[in-house]
């Protein structure tokens, strides 16, 4: 037998199973880019061109907010991924994430490595125009060890610098 209490009472909403994986993908996706919710959602408020505030995009994270098919796109936009990625079913984007993130960091240690690369061989230069100067200041000095250390690093960085540019090619 229902009361007049239950009748009035307020029903929870139950949150679609779908809603809440799409969240946590999007919490993946986010966490992944080291982003904050605060940053996420005042560049989906410029995009959107309205008021999206953190505390959406935390509802949107838990599952307890819905995006529409607009927010979706240019949300997906300021992540940097494919809306796919955000309406894929199963555990796989969490995986994804995580490669796309290892990759930059591998493509960001590859310019690294190039610059430095770059930096060794012009440092080279410098040292063995340095000793060039030195040797002939005061010719008695000994500067062999210098001088091996000169070539070492030559050969080093275009070594490096070679095999750096080969495989971004």
């Amino acid at each position: 037998m229902t009361t007049r209490d239950d009748e009035e009472r307020p029903t929870t909403k139950r949150i679609p199973p779908e809603v809440v994986a799409m969240g946590r993908r999007v919490r993946l996706a986010r966490e992944s880019k080291e982003l904050s919710q605060r940053f996420v959602a005042r560049r989906l408020a410029d995009r959107l061109g309205q008021t999206f505030a953190q505390q959406q995009m935390h509802r949107v994270e838990t599952g307890a907010r819905e995006l529409t098919a607009r927010e979706l796109v240019h949300l997906a936009d300021v992540l940097q991924v494919d809306v796919d990625v955000l309406l894929a079913p199963g555990g796989e984007a969490g995986l994804l994430f995580d490669v796309q993130a290892a990759d930059r960091e591998v493509l960001a240690c590859r310019g690294s490595l190039i610059d430095d690369a770059e930096r060794l061989g012009k440092a080279e230069g410098r040292l063995s125009e340095a000793l060039d100067r030195y040797a002939e200041a005061d010719p008695e000095m000994d500067l062999s060890a210098q001088r091996e250390r000169a070539r070492e690093a030559r050969a080093v960085a275009a070594e490096l610098a070679a095999v750096l540019r080969k495989e971004l090619a």
